[in-house]
C-alpha cells in the first residue's frame, strides 16, 4: 500500500458540479506561495520516504509516521502535504527546533534498519528541515528538485545512467566543486551587446550582457557531470556561476561605456553576497541590468515580484530573461515594469498562423516595442520578422558581428 493511500490528504468529496481537485503538490505550491508575504515563524519539514533503501515501508509505520505528524500540525496550526513521490512535507507556524528535532527521531526511529536513517549519515537524506524566513528560496528548490527527479525516474526508466542527480550528497558536491575549481572561468566569459535597430536609424548600443559560455564550460567540466541535461545539477551549478559573474563584474564594471548586464537567480539576489556587491559597486545601479529567469517568476511569484521592486528602487534596470514567444501573451508582466523582456528566437516565429501572429504582435505592443528584445538571433532574417512584428531590440552573435 503506498503512502498516500494511508495518509491521505483531507479533502471534501467533489460533486459533479465541484471542479477538480488539485493535486497535492499543486495545493502544497498554492499554500506555501500565499506565505511568503508571513513567513516568519513558518518552518517547513520534507520526510523523504521515497529515499528509504530498505525493504517496502511497512503499513503500520506509515500509520504511525501519519499520526506523528498530524499531531505536529494540529499542535503548531500546520498542514501536510503527500507528494506523488511519496514524500511527506509538512509546514508549521511556530513550531521550535527542540520540537522537529524529536519528531525526526521518532521517524528514523520507525526506520531504523534502513542505511538512510542509520546512525552516522546525513540527516538530511531522510528529514530535510528549512526556515522559510530565511530559506525560502532553498525550500522551493528542494521542492522543484523532488519534481525534476520525479520527472527523470519517470522519463529515463531502465535507461543507465552516467551520474544520478536526484540529490547531490556531499562527495559528489566536492568532485564537481574540485572539477570547477580547475576550469579557468576567465577565457569562458562572453560579451554580448544588445542593439537598437529601428528600420530608419542607424544601429544604437544600448547594453552589453556578459554571461559564462555553459558550452564550453560543460566541455571543458567533461561528461560525468552533465548539467545542461540535469537541472538540479544546472541549478548547482548556477549559484556558483552566479558569485562568479558578481566578482567579475565588481571588478571590471568600472571601465565600461556602456550598460553592463547580467543574468542572477533568486537565490544570488537574496544572498549576502548581493548585499556586498551593491554597497561596493563602482558604478551606480542606474548602470546595470539585472536579468531575471521567467521561469523563476513563475516559480515564486511573490518573491520574486519583491525582489524586482527593491531592485528598481535600488535604481537597478530590469529584464525579464528567457521568455518563450509561446508565453509572451499569457504572461502578465505589468506589474513588474520592467525596463526590458527578452524574447528568444525561435524559427517557428517564421511560421506563425495567423491567430498566434496576432496575439505575439499585440503583446509586444502592449509592452512596447522599446523593452522587448529578440534575443539568441542567429540568423539576419530575425531582424526583417522582428520588425514586421513590431520589434526594434535585437540581441544575438551574428547581429554583434555585424554591428562592430
Amino acid at each position: 500500500m503506498s503512502a498516500e493511500r494511508q495518509i491521505p490528504a483531507k479533502q471534501p468529496k467533489a460533486s459533479a458540479s465541484t471542479p477538480p481537485m488539485l493535486g497535492n503538490e499543486e495545493m502544497l505550491l498554492a499554500y506555501v506561495e500565499q506565505l511568503t508575504d508571513a513567513r516568519k515563524g513558518q518552518r517547513a519539514m520534507i520526510v523523504h520516504l521515497s529515499r528509504l533503501q530498505g525493504a517496502k515501508p511497512r503499513d503500520k509505520n506509515l500509520q504511525i509516521v501519519a499520526a506523528v505528524l498530524r499531531e505536529v500540525t494540529d499542535q503548531f496550526s500546520g498542514r501536510l502535504f503527500v507528494l506523488e513521490n511519496g514524500d511527506i512535507v509538512v509546514v508549521c507556524k511556530g513550531i521550535t527546533r527542540r520540537a522537529i528535532d524529536e519528531t525526526i527521531e521518532v521517524l528514523r526511529y520507525l526506520f531504523n534498519d534502513d542505511p538512510v536513517t542509520r546512525a552516522g549519515t546525513e540527516q538530511a537524506d531522510f528529514c530535510a528541515v528549512f526556515d522559510l524566513e530565511v530559506g525560502y528560496i532553498d525550500f522551493l528548490f528542494a521542492l522543484d528538485e523532488i519534481r525534476e527527479a520525479a520527472r527523470r525516474s519517470s522519463s529515463a526508466a531502465g535507461q543507465r545512467r552516467r551520474f544520478d542527480p536526484a540529490a547531490i550528497d556531499p562527495a559528489h558536491a566536492g568532485a564537481l566543486f574540485k572539477a570547477l575549481q580547475r576550469v579557468e572561468l576567465a577565457s569562458m566569459l562572453r560579451r554580448q551587446t544588445v542593439w537598437e535597430m529601428a528600420r530608419e536609424t542607424a544601429p544604437r548600443a544600448l547594453f552589453e550582457e556578459i554571461f559564462v559560455s555553459m558550452d564550453r564550460l560543460q566541455k571543458a567540466i567533461g561528461p560525468t557531470f552533465d548539467f545542461a541535461k540535469d537541472r538540479h545539477l544546472f541549478l548547482y551549478v548556477r549559484r556558483w556561476l552566479d558569485q562568479h559573474v558578481m566578482a567579475t563584474v565588481a571588478r571590471h564594471q568600472s571601465n565600461v561605456s556602456l550598460r553592463l548586464g547580467f543574468s542572477l537567480g533568486l537565490a544570488a539576489l537574496l544572498s549576502p553576497e548581493f548585499d556586498d556587491f551593491d554597497k561596493r559597486g563602482a558604478v551606480g545601479p542606474e548602470r546595470i541590468v539585472l536579468e531575471m529567469p521567467l521561469a523563476e517568476l513563475l516559480r515564486a511569484p511573490s518573491t520574486f515580484r519583491q525582489v524586482a521592486d527593491r531592485l528598481k528602487q535600488r535604481g537597478y534596470r530590469l529584464c525579464i530573461d528567457d521568455v518563450g514567444h509561446q508565453a509572451l501573451p499569457y504572461v502578465n508582466l505589468r506589474p513588474l515594469a520592467p525596463d526590458y523582456v527578452k524574447v528568444v528566437w525561435d524559427d517557428a516565429l517564421l511560421h506563425l498562423g495567423e491567430e498566434p501572429l496576432r496575439e505575439f504582435c499585440e503583446a509586444v505592443t502592449a509592452a512596447g516595442s522599446e523593452r522587448i528584445i529578440l534575443s539568441r538571433c542567429g540568423r539576419r532574417q530575425a531582424i526583417r520578422v522582428g520588425h514586421a512584428m513590431g520589434i526594434r531590440l535585437f540581441q544575438g552573435w551574428q547581429i554583434n558581428q555585424a554591428n562592430r
